[in-house]
């Protein structure tokens, strides 16, 4: 009997272990890839004057449902200012607080964040994709996040970026304006977990897949939106904006890839290099919004922290919605390697 058991325990630990392993990511690839071309040179976006005035619109809205956990990620495709295309769209925008008919931000959301940052998310880009150049402004690549506002930083800004195929990511408070670069190549056709931190005290460090990849000094002080600041650009400027130039600015580039799972912290979660996560983000009491993109249809982008607190609205493109929402994420089939789970195995005595 004995060697019976063992045989038979021996047999399924053995099944269930090429079960839990036997999933590895496949990139997606089924989805149309859009050609893009050059566009001319930027004018960086701090003169006011020189940037067209954009129709104000009010405060985008979202319910309350909680995102379901269908998984999902949102795909953007990267148009360029200067085509045909429709501004204001191909863009996820996050209102960070209640804005009055004058685009001025009367109170604040949390994803207002103005000290101590951490912002991180998956991203998945195919080769030559994004076509930005190197740059010495994260405002000339292909922009993924966009918190900028025309003009001087005033209390701070800041964004992120593919330039020459890796990211940049820029803070700016006042006039003081500074850019860290990374090395890394993140236009791979791969998933990539990112992850940039900012202390109050200015320091920035940019991690790729756990790794630190670079960092710099940077602006101190506040980052966040000022409350009741006037503004020319009511419809960009007291966003978040997420896949585009938030003031779509003649010349700029936009993002044109995946995004998933962004959460942004009000602590720097890291102070040196970690294992690359192998699953979702954690919502934890620092965490001050989580996007998880589960929706899978629609325009609503429902934050994940207690009571939905800082929603966002998706902007498509021409086509519609529905060409947003993508099955491939990092942490199914079409995206990373799945994490084996530990397993008891299933004993059968005869």
């Amino acid at each position: 009997m004995g060697r019976q058991w063992h045989t038979r325990w021996l047999s399924g630990w053995i099944c269930l272990i090429l079960i839990a392993c036997s999933v590895s990511g496949t990139p997606f690839t089924s989805e149309a890839v859009r050609d893009v071309t050059a566009a001319p040179s930027v004018t960086p976006d701090r003169d006011p004057d020189s940037q067209p005035t954009l129709p104000s619109t009010g405060a985008s809205t979202a319910s309350a449902a909680p995102a379901t956990s269908s998984g999902f990620s949102i795909r953007f495709y990267g148009f360029h200012n200067g085509g045909n295309e429709t501004l204001d769209s191909d863009r996820v925008k996050i209102p960070l607080g209640a804005i009055n008919g004058s685009g001025q931000l009367t109170s604040s959301r949390p994803v207002n964040v103005g000290g101590d940052i951490t912002l991180e998310f998956w991203m998945k880009a195919n080769p030559g994709d994004n076509d930005a150049p190197a740059c010495d402004g994260w405002y000339y690549g292909n922009i993924i996040i966009d918190r900028d506002i025309f003009g001087n930083g005033d209390y701070g800004d800041y964004g992120v970026a593919i330039c020459d195929g890796k990211l940049v990511v820029g803070f700016s408070v006042g006039s003081d304006d500074r850019l860290l670069k990374g090395h890394v190549t993140v236009t791979d056709g791969q998933w990539h977990h990112v992850a940039v931190t900012r202390a109050n005290s200015g320091l920035v460090r940019l991690y790729i897949d756990g790794q630190l990849d670079n960092e710099m000094p940077g602006p101190s002080g506040r980052i966040d939106y000022r409350l009741n600041r006037s503004t020319s650009y009511p419809n960009s400027d007291p966003y978040l904006v997420l896949g585009a130039e938030k003031h779509d600015y003649p010349g700029s580039r936009y993002y044109n890839g995946w995004l998933d799972d962004l959460r942004l912290s009000n602590v720097v979660r890291y102070s040196g290099s970690f294992s690359r996560p192998t699953a979702p983000h954690t919502l934890d009491s620092n965490t001050i919004a989580l996007y998880r993109f589960d929706e899978g249809s629609g325009t609503t982008i429902n934050d994940s922290t207690p009571g939905n607190q800082s929603p966002g609205e998706l902007k498509p493109r021409a086509g519609g919605a529905d060409q947003h929402w993508s099955s491939d994420t990092p942490f199914n089939a079409n995206g990373v390697l799945l994490t084996p789970r530990a397993y008891i195995p299933f004993i059968v005595r005869s």
